[in-house]
């Protein structure tokens, strides 16, 4: 099956949005055996969207398209396959009763913009929308089936999982195993792969890394009996999911496994660690407490850091990222506690720390732990590394790996 996606927006080619719509359908599809030949990218430019539409039906199975079926001036893609399929439009009463349902349950009128949003081109399907006002559709061009989903990521999701990729997934294309693997290199994950596939074979796998960790995407026809427990040997606890679980499914999974209550104390993160952990549905079983303890008063009046040891060796230090962790296990009574502190740039280094310096601090009641790092990137990806390494630490501890952790121990109580 061929598929190719088109994301609309000005907005997207500009970057002025972290539109990330073509990559989680790549990422979904590739997984399910579907591997899109083409990500194209569009303004919002009625004809030429009119034109690529109908250019990537006649190359293709399916085209899936994201973006511009909203009821501002600027959300074309609903006129543009109106256009694409001669103009002729339908009015469905159903898209305008679920529209005005929505708007009545939030105590609002309905405005005036979005009843047109129930005219439709002519034989399209209804897919409806669960978290937002404008439905998908789907449309036969030729051979094609084009789908039309919002831009809103959480929409499109949505709309995507419940009604595009089942109909699409009934392909014959070949499933993919997800091997998701944190604390190494994507050089190292290389070297070690080759331990167990030859270069024809290896050339077979996908590897992507980004700040969450390295994905592997293995072809199911590589994925025997015992490639798993060879992975597993390989990789050994630096693999956390042979699934598409994130990090911190995982640890919230092990945090209610296990009973163990979480408090965080957060510097430059800023409470993308907190936010992080509570994206997890059932966070609230096991997350008490987040403290965003960004200047060195709230440090101290906060989670009762030393304002001498702050003096003394820098917000930006070990001793005070110890502090701070030790600070919220005892401020939120909680079993274990996370800490960060950095300079997240692109400004405030001094001498003898440069931007990227990082400590992330963990805290039981039996023992202290503490990574120093330093990160490459922009001010949110240093954030958000800072944000899995720490979430790494914590799954190791949950999940008793104590050899990786012992190098940084800092005492033992």
């Amino acid at each position: 099956m061929k598929v190719e996606i088109i994301t609309i927006g000005n907005e997207v080619l500009r970057s002025e949005t972290r539109e990330n719509n073509g990559e989680y359908l790549s990422r979904i599809l590739t997984g399910s055996g579907i591997e899109p030949v083409r990500i194209t990218v569009l303004p919002d430019d009625q004809d030429l969207i009119t034109e690529e539409m109908g250019k990537a039906a006649g190359r293709c199975d399916a085209v899936i398209v994201t973006g511009g079926l909203g009821p501002t001036v600027d959300d074309l893609t609903r006129q543009a396959a109106i256009a694409l399929f001669g103009g002729q439009t339908e009015l469905k009463d159903e898209i305008t009763e679920s529209i005005e349902k929505r708007f009545r349950e939030l105590g609002l009128q309905t405005p005036e913009s979005y009843r047109d949003l129930a005219r439709i081109p002519a034989g399209a399907r209804v897919l409806p929308n669960s978290v937002g006002a404008a439905p998908g559709l789907a449309l036969k061009y030729g051979r094609s089936e084009i789908y039309l989903l919002p831009g809103v990521p959480a929409e499109m999701h949505s709309i995507f999982q419940s009604f595009v990729l089942p109909e699409l997934s009934g392909g014959d294309g070949e499933k993919k195993t997800v091997i998701q693997i944190f604390g190494l290199m994507e050089t190292s994950v290389e070297e070690r792969l080759s331990r167990l596939f030859d270069e024809r074979l290896k050339a077979q796998i996908s590897i992507t890394a980004d700040p969450a960790g390295i994905k592997l995407y293995l072809p199911a026809r590589l994925v025997k009996d015992d490639t798993i427990d060879s992975l597993r040997k390989l990789f050994g606890s630096h693999i956390f999911s042979i699934a598409s679980e994130k990090m911190e499914d995982v640890v919230i999974d092990l945090l209610k496994n296990s009973g163990s209550t979480l408090s965080v104390a957060e510097s430059f993160t800023g409470g993308l660690l907190a936010s992080t952990l509570i994206s997890v549905p059932g966070a609230s079983e096991s997350f008490l407490e987040g403290f965003v303890t960004y200047s060195n008063e709230s440090k101290e009046e906060r989670l009762g850091v030393d304002h001498r040891l702050i003096g003394r060796c820098g917000a930006v230090s070990e001793e005070v990222c110890v502090s701070m962790a030790q600070g919220a296990l005892k401020a939120a009574g909680s079993d274990i506690a996370l800490s960060t502190t950095g300079i997240a740039g692109p400004g405030g280094a001094t001498a003898g720390k440069s931007v990227g310096l990082c400590y992330i601090g963990m805290a039981a009641q039996d023992s202290v732990y503490c990574r120093r790092m330093q990160f490459p990137g922009d001010r949110y990806t240093v954030r958000l590394r800072g944000v899995y390494v720490g979430l790494d630490m914590l799954r190791l501890r949950l999940s008793g790996e104590k050899e990786r952790l012992s190098k940084y121990i800092v005492t033992d109580r």
